[in-house]
């Protein structure tokens, strides 16, 4: 049978479904269940139960909690596949705001409602809509390993509205006000930085990544082969690293 229903005591119901044999070792594998309340509804679980494992979504609860998956996301999944400054930040969103909030939950029990509170928890303490849309998007990518990893069937992250940001209108500097700047600027160690980035349109990063070989002062153009990066405070050695690029000119 591939599930039965024994009883332990008065309102108490035991499931067993057969999960089938594990591949690794050769034997078979169950999953129990306890189900307080009617025998129907003992019943209703196990045709729930088995319904799941049809579909495929089913998922054998585990002991790991959020803040242990987050742990292990951002050393094997992270930190070898993004960014120092990407991976930074979710270290930061991490254990800063998510870890301290829900990190005790298991994981397979975590419910769209937890991240809807965290959200409304986290903007009633004063952060930015910003702020809180990056710890949506932590979570949801963090989640979205998991499913792939087959240690949850779907994503609450998906359930859940992140809140919008507030777009406010950009200013620009005007011709005069970038004369004014650079004039200001003139006699500082910056201002070749400064004049670089205002008349060439390429970020601070890949600027400061600059080197004489990039250079080319007869048909007066600049290579972008690298960017500089700088790495979190708890990486040993040299914090400043250069990524290389696609090639670009300016």
């Amino acid at each position: 049978m591939r599930g039965h229903i024994r009883e332990q005591s008065k309102h108490s119901y035991r499931i067993k479904v057969s999960l089938g044999k594990d591949l690794a070792t050769g034997k078979y594998q169950a999953y129990y269940e306890t189900v307080q309340g009617s025998k129907p509804k003992a019943d209703k679980r196990l045709r729930e139960l088995l319904t799941e494992m049809d579909k495929g979504t089913f998922i054998k609860p585990g002991k790991s909690t959020i803040a242990e998956y987050l742990q292990t996301w951002l050393m094997d999944y992270c930190k070898p596949n993004l960014s120092p400054r990407t991976y930074d930040l979710y270290c930061y969103i991490c254990n800063k705001h998510i870890i301290p909030t829900i990190g005790n939950y298991p994981l397979v029990e975590l419910k769209p409602m937890n991240l809807q509170h965290l959200y409304s928890e986290k903007q009633a303490s004063g952060l930015s809509n910003r702020t809180v849309q990056l710890i949506h998007v932590t979570l949801h990518k963090s989640l979205k390993n998991a499913v792939k990893a087959g240690l949850l069937y779907r994503n609450v992250a998906e359930a859940v509205d992140a809140p919008k940001i507030q777009r406010r209108e950009m200013r620009t500097m005007t011709e005069t006000d970038l004369h004014v700047f650079l004039e200001m600027a003139r006699d500082t160690e910056y201002y070749s930085l400064f004049y670089t980035l205002l008349f060439t349109g390429m970020r601070r990063n890949e600027a400061l990544a600059l080197r004489w070989a990039d250079v080319d002062l007869l048909l007066c153009q600049l290579s972008v082969t690298r960017s500089m990066q700088y790495l979190p405070s708890e990486t040993p050695g040299n914090r400043i690293t250069f990524k290389h690029v696609a090639s670009q000119v300016n």
